[in-house]
């Protein structure tokens, strides 16, 4: 009786790891992401060949509203349709929807996120 007790509790401790476990996989996609509002600024060409967009956030997630943002190769650009446009379809006054690389430490004294994605919202303005 004792020992059937004591198999019963490992199988659902194992149990448990693994419901667990299938949990953390199917959130490990967007665990690290952030997303806000913002209004485009100023578009920054670096003489480096970087180009890196200056937004002020509508929805705050942070201290400063202000962001300069890296669009690198990787950087999905969206228009409002969902369909990828390039960085000179940004203008100043779009409002965007920003998904990036949730990783800010206090320790980080200029915060560059990894931007993965800017998608138009509105293009009225």
């Amino acid at each position: 009786m004792k020992k059937e007790k004591i198999m019963i509790i490992g199988v659902m401790v194992i149990l448990t790891v693994i419901v667990i476990g299938v949990i953390v996989v199917c959130q490990f996609p967007g665990w690290s992401e952030k997303s806000f509002e913002a209004t485009v600024q100023e578009i920054v060409a670096q003489p480096d060949g970087e180009v890196r967009l200056i937004v002020e956030r509508t929805t705050e997630i942070y201290g400063s509203p202000i962001n300069s943002l890296s669009i690198s190769k990787d950087t999905k650009l969206l228009g409002a349709d969902g369909k990828e446009i390039s960085i000179t379809n940004l203008q100043q006054g779009n409002d965007v929807t920003v998904t990036l690389k949730d990783a800010f430490t206090e320790e980080t004294p200029y915060y560059y996120p990894t931007v993965y994605e800017i998608k138009i919202i509105d293009t009225d303005k």
